[in-house]
């Protein structure tokens, strides 16, 4: 077995229910809280009212901040200079992956000096020192898993150049993570399609990426079972509970994955398209390039790695979705089990195109020119690459 490094939030409080003893982690910390929410999903969930007589009853004093978009440089910037010089015990981000990220970044630049562009890895030239104000992220959507990783992406630009990097420490990993899957009911189709397929890459990449683990593929295994058996289930019935606790579960996991493994060609270029064209959603692009990547990762590793590790992993996804056992004599049919379920996916829930982003065939050399292969499972030439564009479009 081969050695590996784990960071992990300090707790993990999963459950039903769980929501309501966040009073109680927060005094852990202190009694002044930053709380920061999306526009619209704690107030849908009927949890907003609750949560603030629990603050009252326990004289939690808090700040509300409603977080609207991705998290740019401009927000944390104006975050951060708002709430240096103010009493802060700690924050608490309720909502999906942008506020959970706001919150993370926020909690580092709190006890950073300048502006977060600064330490952006490829734009800033410093690096962040680990110091943080204690944070705690709740999520509502079960996708990005930001609640289990180390880092937060931001957007911004420099002249006409657009980004989305991330500012990344070991210490940034939320000091609590509370998964409460009741906070997902009020998903809609889309968000549950886009996050919980964010999530499903996630746990995909990690698992086949050359930098996984025995630990992580432990989770990624479990995770891809859950996503398997609950995610179109989740996404057909967003009241069934069952199935937004495989998919809440699935999700946290895939963020102690990504953190402890890494990704590959999907988020190379969900990262790219994400920073060149403003107003996709993450996870959707991420959905749009899953059955493309997949296809021409396993098409290379058919004709020339047979032995590669990850055909191990890609016939054992394929035993997933089948519902069967997972047999090394079996690999072409699990191999195909794999390519037909995503096909069948994104016509099942309505997955977007890269055509219907608005991104044009002649502007795939700009993604194609910055997309980075990462840990991907086998080296892909330029063509191949573009196949996976092809493919999604």
């Amino acid at each position: 077995m081969s050695g590996f490094n784990l960071v992990v939030p300090s707790k993990i409080i999963f459950g039903e229910g769980k929501v309501h003893t966040l009073d109680k982690y927060i005094l852990e910390y202190g009694d002044k809280v930053l709380l920061l929410c999306g526009k619209a999903s704690l107030k849908n969930s009927g949890m907003f009212d609750k949560i603030i007589g629990n603050f009252e009853t326990d004289n939690i004093s808090y700040e509300i901040h409603t977080i609207t978009d991705e998290p740019d440089v401009e927000t944390i910037d104006n975050l951060a200079n708002e709430y240096r010089n103010k009493p802060v015990d700690l924050i608490v981000s309720i909502g999906g992956g942008s506020v959970i990220d706001t919150g993370k970044a926020l909690s580092a630049m709190l006890k950073e000096e300048g502006s977060i562009v600064d330490y952006l890895e490829g734009v800033g030239d410093k690096v962040p020192s680990g110091k943080k104000v204690p944070f705690i992220a709740v999520p509502t959507t079960s996708g990005t898993g930001s609640e289990a990783t180390k880092n937060a992406v931001i957007k911004g630009q420099i002249g006409d150049v657009k980004f989305k990097k991330s500012i990344r420490h070991d210490n940034l990993v939320p000091n609590v993570a509370l998964v409460d899957p009741v906070l997902t009911l009020n998903c809609s189709k889309k968000v549950t399609m886009q996050s919980g397929l964010d999530a499903f890459c996630q746990l995909l990449e990690a698992y086949i990426c050359t930098n996984s683990n025995a630990f992580t593929d432990m989770l990624a295994e479990k995770g891809l079972r859950r996503m398997s058996e609950s995610l179109l289930r989740a996404y057909n019935n967003g009241e069934d509970l069952d199935a937004r606790n495989d998919v809440s579960y699935a999700a946290l996991l895939s963020g102690i994955c990504m953190a402890n493994a890494g990704l590959t060609t999907i988020h190379g270029f969900a990262s790219v398209i994400g920073g060149l064209y403003d107003g996709i959603p993450h996870g959707a692009i991420c959905a749009s390039l899953l059955h493309g990547a997949t296809v021409v990762n396993i098409q290379k590793i058919k004709d020339f790695e047979p032995n590669n590790p990850s055909a191990y992993k890609y016939a054992k996804l394929g035993a997933y979705l089948m519902r069967a056992t997972y047999s090394p004599d079996r690999h072409e049919v699990f191999f195909r089990a794999v390519v037909d379920t995503l096909k069948e996916w994104n016509e099942k829930m309505n997955i977007p195109r890269l055509s219907d982003f608005g991104i044009d065939k002649d502007d795939f050399w700009k993604i194609l020119d910055e997309a980075k292969q990462r840990n991907n499972p086998v080296k892909l030439s330029d063509s191949e690459m573009e196949q996976i564009l092809d493919i999604s479009y």
